[in-house]
C-alpha cells in the first residue's frame, strides 16, 4: 500500500504550490519503512512520555447535536451503499453565539470516529438548515450540507484523523450571530450499529489585524459519463475581478473522479499551478492551507479541471459494473473552494456578489 502510494491518505503532490500538515511520507521515509517491515517490523523503546502542564485557553463557542437522540449506523448500508450510493447524513449544531465571531480554529469531535469518513462545514445564520431538519422525524437529514448557493465546505471539511479546521496566522472565518453549524457527514457502516453525535469548539482569532476568508467557487454543475468511458476531462475558467491572497482550498468530487488540478494565469500570461491532485478519494479530500498565502491580481484566470473513470479500472468507482452516470448539484458536483481574503478590504462584498454571479 506504502509503494503503490495507496496509504497514507497522499492526495495533493508536491506540484502545487506547498503545503501546511502534509499528511503524506517521503521517499527516505518509505524506505525506512520497508527496512522495518523486511526486519521483522522489531517493536523500540518508544519515546518518553511528555505530561504537557500549561492551560489550555476555553473555546469562545461551542454546539453539539442533541445527545439524547444520537442518529444509529446501521451496521450494513444494504442495497444503497451496493448500487454506490455513498452514505451520508447532514446535521445541525447551534452554536447560539449573540454575536458574529472571528473564528480561526475549529475543532471537531463524534463518537463514531472510525466509521465517519469525512465532514463538510458551513456555519448558517439564516435558519434555512434548521428549517430542513425539522422536516424528518430521525435525527438530522439525509440531504447535501449545502445552504442555498453556499457549498458544503465553505467553512472547511475533515478527513479522517483530522480532527478540524485550523486557519493559519492573520485569517478567520466569518461567522454570522445566533449560527447553526450544518455538518454533512460521511459516513461507513463497519457492520455493527454505531451511535452518532457530533460537538464542535470553535475558537476566535487574538489578531485585531486578521483578514476575513471568503469563499471563491470553480465548479462543474453537472457530469454525464457513459459505461467504461475513460479519461473524461472536464472544467471550467474564471476571471478574477478583484486582487485576493488565496490561503487554502477545498476540493470535492465524486468517487467516479480520478484525478483534478486548479491552476491560475496571471495577467502576464505566466502560470502556476495551486493544486494538484492525481489520486483522488473522496473520503480524504479535507481542507488544504499553503505554506504562504498566494496572491493572484485582478485579471487573473483561474481554471479547474476534473478527469473522470468511469470503468472497472478506477478502484473507487462504485458502479461495478459500470453503468450510465448523470449527476448534478446547484453548488457543483465537482469544485474547488478557494478560501481568500481579498487584497482591498473594500472589495470583500464585490467578491461575495461576483462569485454567486458566475
Amino acid at each position: 500500500l506504502i509503494e503503490e502510494k495507496l496509504m497514507p491518505p497522499w492526495l495533493p503532490s508536491k506540484e502545487g504550490a506547498p503545503l501546511q500538515g502534509e499528511r503524506c511520507m517521503s521517499e527516505e521515509q518509505i524506505e525506512l519503512f520497508k527496512r522495518w517491515i523486511k526486519t521483522g517490523k522489531l517493536k523500540g523503546d518508544g519515546p518518553d512520555i511528555v505530561v504537557c502542564t500549561g492551560g489550555i485557553e476555553p473555546p469562545n463557542a461551542i454546539g453539539q447535536t442533541n445527545p439524547d437522540a444520537s442518529w444509529v449506523i446501521p451496521a450494513e448500508s444494504g442495497i444503497r451503499w451496493h448500487e454506490g450510493v455513498i452514505d451520508k447524513r447532514t446535521f445541525i449544531l447551534p452554536i447560539k453565539n449573540p454575536q458574529p465571531l472571528k473564528v480561526n480554529k475549529i475543532q471537531y469531535k463524534t463518537t463514531a470516529e472510525q466509521a465517519v469518513q469525512m465532514v463538510g462545514f458551513v456555519f448558517d445564520g439564516t435558519g434555512q438548515g434548521r428549517e430542513v431538519d425539522s422536516w424528518d422525524v430521525e435525527p438530522g437529514y439525509e440531504m447535501m450540507g449545502d445552504i442555498g448557493w453556499i457549498p458544503s465546505g465553505a467553512h472547511g471539511k475533515v478527513g479522517p484523523g483530522a480532527g478540524g479546521v485550523f486557519v493559519p496566522q492573520g485569517f478567520y472565518f466569518e461567522i454570522p450571530a445566533h449560527a447553526d453549524l450544518v455538518a454533512e457527514t460521511h459516513f461507513r457502516p463497519r457492520g455493527r450499529e454505531e451511535h452518532l453525535s457530533s460537538s464542535v469548539s470553535l475558537w476566535e482569532t487574538t489578531n485585531t489585524d486578521a483578514r476575513q476568508l471568503l469563499p471563491i467557487v470553480t465548479m462543474i454543475r453537472r457530469i454525464v459519463l457513459e459505461p467504461e468511458a475513460t479519461d473524461v476531462i472536464e472544467g471550467e475558467s474564471i476571471q478574477l475581478q478583484h486582487a485576493v491572497d488565496v490561503v487554502g482550498v477545498t476540493p470535492r468530487a465524486g468517487a467516479e473522479c480520478e484525478s483534478m488540478r486548479l491552476s491560475a494565469t496571471f495577467p502576464d500570461g505566466r502560470e502556476k499551478l495551486l493544486l494538484d491532485i492525481p489520486r483522488w478519494d473522496p473520503h480524504y479530500g479535507e481542507t488544504v492551507f499553503f505554506v504562504n498565502p498566494v496572491r493572484l491580481p485582478a485579471n487573473t484566470t483561474i481554471t479547474s479541471g476534473w478527469t473522470y473513470n468511469n470503468s472497472a479500472s478506477n478502484p473507487r468507482n462504485p458502479f461495478l459494473p459500470s453503468k450510465k452516470v448523470d449527476l448534478a448539484r446547484r453548488t457543483g458536483i465537482a469544485s474547488f473552494i478557494l478560501h481568500s481574503a481579498a487584497v482591498n478590504a473594500n472589495d470583500e462584498k464585490l467578491i461575495v456578489d461576483w462569485n454567486l454571479q458566475i
